[in-house]
């Protein structure tokens, strides 16, 4: 039964391959048990099968759409998801059960391939071979584990009961009921993760791929959201200096240049054949979600503007870059210039030192050299977080989460009125669905 259940979910799975062959293998038309990571070319099928989640709608779109709406950022201008606007929500909400939901396919497939890759028979993989190749199906399972845990546990408190399943075995009828974790528990499983990758996952080569560099990226963001400042700030700097990625001259440019960007570190793989279906073309180009009032005010007079929205039809751009087959901007360099000049302000590091990331980064947005105006460490913070909003507004949650961080969402979003709102519920799927969860996330009982 359990063999039959694995290659009903392979065969779902597999069906997504064809669309971004990452590893540059074609998985088979018809699975078997003989055929089921049985060999090498199997193993890569079904790391091929993780990658291709990214290709979920709720997973590359939503990972924008959802904290931009929450952040103030973006704003709805059609009725769906009219709750996220508002910043009420509930169980029930049809989109926060599939946001919850591509998060742990994703480490469910991760988790499957962990599981058969230690069952291939001795030989089939050199001990290289399999290394990076476990060493990327962690780190995919660190960041969908990592993003659950920053959407719907209290990742701000790490006293806090409130984590979110960590599953390192794959879903079958026996593991299916769960408890909830702590969010210690949830951080310690993610970095562990991590550093399994950092010491294992590929060299860099392409931004498509979860390299060495792009684990010890999400490291270094993962620490800053635990409150490891200090941490956080030399793992970003290590980023930086190790030179595998630099930034683009210019801002445009960026975008401009798609996968050649020298700046991505890792990034939805997307194509023509992908681009057919996209739901960003849908939602972004057709207007359904614009940028919000309170963006195109805090960004006025900004270089940034153009490449980012139209400030005369509200149309979102930047990650909707058609040239490029509007690709997810998961992790690039210039959050850890930002990472860095936080984590030293935060953990007192004489304010010179961190104006240094802030200011080559304000100087890369005016194409002339810029300089911090801060002469105290509140001064600062307001500037980083202004830097945070203007340069990755709309990419993968950073604008949401910088709001919180710094304190400015109830100013900007008066609808947010009090901490319970930072995460989203529960689903019922789950608190109804798992008998051993636990309870549901304060406010939304």
């Amino acid at each position: 039964m359990k063999k039959i259940y694995q290659l009903l979910l392979l065969s779902l799975l597999f069906s997504a391959c064809s669309l971004t062959e990452v590893l540059e293998v074609t998985p088979p038309n018809n699975l078997t048990p003989d055929n089921v990571a049985k060999n090498k070319e199997g193993a890569k099928n079904l790391l091929n099968g993780a990658y291709a989640l990214l290709h979920a709608q709720h997973y590359y779109m939503h990972t924008e759409l959802i904290p931009s709406t929450l952040g103030g950022t973006m704003r709805r201008a059609t009725v769906p998801d009219i709750q996220f606007q508002d910043n009420n929500l509930n169980p029930q909400i049809a989109n926060v059960n599939s946001f919850w939901t591509a998060f742990y396919k994703m480490i469910n497939q991760t988790n499957w391939v962990v599981q058969l890759i230690g069952e291939l028979p001795e030989g089939e993989l050199t001990a290289t071979e399999r290394d990076q190749m476990l060493g990327q199906a962690r780190a995919l399972r660190a960041m969908a584990t990592f993003d659950a845990l920053r959407y719907f546990g209290q990742f701000y408190n790490l006293n806090s009961a409130y984590g979110v399943i960590v599953r390192t075995d794959a879903i079958d009828f026996t593991t299916r009921h769960t408890k909830r974790s702590t969010v210690a528990e949830t951080y310690t499983q993610i970095l562990s993760d991590l550093d399994y990758a950092i010491t294992n996952a590929p060299d860099f080569t392409k931004s498509t791929l979860f390299s060495k560099t792009a684990a010890k990226a999400l490291k270094a963001r993962v620490l800053l959201f635990r409150g490891e400042y200090a941490s956080a700030a030399t793992l970003a700097d290590e980023v930086i200096l190790e030179n595998k990625r630099s930034l683009s001259p210019t801002f445009a440019r960026v975008f401009a240049d798609g996968f050649t960007s020298t700046e991505m570190i890792f990034m939805r793989a997307t194509d023509a054949v992908t681009f057919v279906a996209d739901r960003k073309k849908f939602t972004y180009t057709n207007n359904a979600t614009i940028v919000s009032p309170w963006l195109k005010t805090f960004m006025t007079g900004d270089p940034r503007v153009a490449a980012s929205f139209n400030a005369t039809s509200n149309n979102i751009i930047k990650v909707n870059n058609a040239a490029a087959f509007a690709p997810t901007y998961f992790i690039r360099l210039v959050e850890m210039y930002l990472i860095k000049a936080e984590g030293l302000t935060r953990s007192d590091a004489p304010l010179a030192d961190a104006k240094i990331p802030l200011q080559t980064i304000m100087s890369r947005a005016w194409g002339a050299p810029r300089v911090s105006a801060a002469t105290t460490k509140a001064a600062l913070l307001d500037e980083i977080h202004a830097e945070y909003i203007k340069e990755l507004c709309f990419e993968n949650g950073s604008d949401w989460f910088a709001n919180i961080r710094f304190g400015k969402i109830s100013a900007i979003k008066p609808t947010v009125t009090n901490v319970n709102q930072y995460i989203l519920p529960i689903p019922e799927s789950e608190t109804v669905g798992n008998n051993l969860f636990g309870r549901q996330n304060p406010g939304y009982e």
